[in-house]
């Protein structure tokens, strides 16, 4: 981690969504009511940790907002021109995969989810689609993509490299795949974050998600695991995320009210309980204490806000890395991000 990450730049200066919180949300079936009063996912109990009640999907839909803003109206950051298909991993309320359905009427958007909570818009968006699987599990699809898009993943699998894997597999050639994540990883502008009472809670939420298997920090690896999965000119960019609205810049000032918002403090708290072994009654005391120092926009607090993505390489691309490497045991490209990528007997 670098603790003085201090992005000077990208602080200083000066959308509506078809899908906007409204109380009306929709009911999974086969959710599960918690020893807490909050509903879960029932296909693959237990799998991911957050809620899926009317609560958490207003939360989904505002941090759309917010991300939607932090990006500046940008859906996608890959250089995506016309794709005909699209798959939204993830896809939580299928907020972001109506807007991009909307937005590029000639593509097909798929969205796939453990919970099926988006609304039934098939006569209004006709070109998205949503459907409940597991994307750990064998993709079956009788097309392949050619996006692959997953938002805010980083507490999603228990093995992030079998996703990236099942993407490449079912990409077109030259296809992209996308993340677009965060991690727990706070800093403050122009100062520290350690020994903060926030600081305190992403420690206890990294702790708590270890001990239930999923490495909360992974973002930090999307990059590597790309180049080992196959994928091509993959880039990686970080973005500080603000949480509470103290930037000078009006629309990242925005970006932090809705983060002091939408912050998924109670949304994560299964976690902290679960694999702390703390009290409740202390989780919720840690939890408070960090809602209260965030609030304060004295305290300039941000997280990084990862956009990493990369490209399905060409068979002919495969096919001369291949002899290079054959005739010369070294990869030539230079300063070119490419990988030996995975045998193509199977298909491209």
């Amino acid at each position: 981690m670098d603790n003085n990450w201090q992005p000077d730049d990208f602080f200083s200066g000066d959308n509506d969504s078809p899908r906007v919180p409204s109380g009306e949300s929709i009911i999974e079936p086969d959710s599960v009511t918690g020893h807490d009063g909050r509903t879960y996912h029932g296909y693959k109990q237990g799998k991911y940790f957050l809620p899926n009640d009317p609560a958490e999907q207003d939360r989904l839909d505002m941090q759309h907002a917010n991300l939607t803003l932090l990006l500046e109206g940008k859906l996608a950051c890959a250089p995506v021109y016309n794709p005909e298909w699209i798959m939204d991993v993830a896809t939580g309320t299928g907020i972001w995969a109506l807007d991009f359905a909307r937005q590029n009427p000639h593509s097909k958007v798929v969205g796939s989810d453990l919970s099926k909570i988006q609304p039934d818009l098939e006569t209004s968006v006709p070109n998205c689609e949503f459907i409940k699987e597991d994307a750990e599990e064998e993709w079956i699809y009788d097309h392949k993509f050619d996006y692959v898009h997953l938002r805010l993943c980083v507490s999603c699998f228990n093995d992030h490299r079998t996703v990236m894997k099942h993407a490449f597999d079912n990409l077109n050639p030259g296809g992209w795949i996308e993340y677009q994540d965060s991690t727990a990883d706070p800093y403050r502008y122009l100062g520290t974050a350690e020994g903060s009472a926030f600081k305190r809670w992403a420690d206890l939420f990294l702790s708590s998600g270890a001990a239930l298997g999923r490495d909360m920090l992974v973002t930090n690896k999307y990059e590597g695991w790309l180049i080992e999965t196959g994928f091509v000119d993959v880039v990686e960019k970080r973005l500080p995320w603000p949480l509470s609205p103290w930037p000078d810049n009006p629309r990242l000032r925005e970006v932090g009210r809705f983060n002091r918002t939408t912050w998924p403090f109670m949304a994560t708290r299964k976690i902290l309980v679960s694999g702390s072994g703390l009290p409740e009654q202390q989780v919720d005391q840690i939890i408070a204490d960090a809602k209260r120092e965030l609030a304060d926009v004295r305290n300039m607090f941000f997280v990084p806000f990862w956009i990493v993505y990369g490209r399905k390489p060409f068979d002919w691309e495969v096919k001369k890395l291949t002899a290079n490497i054959e005739h010369t045991g070294e990869n030539e490209s230079g300063g070119e991000r490419i990988a030996p990528v995975p045998d193509k007997s199977q298909g491209s």
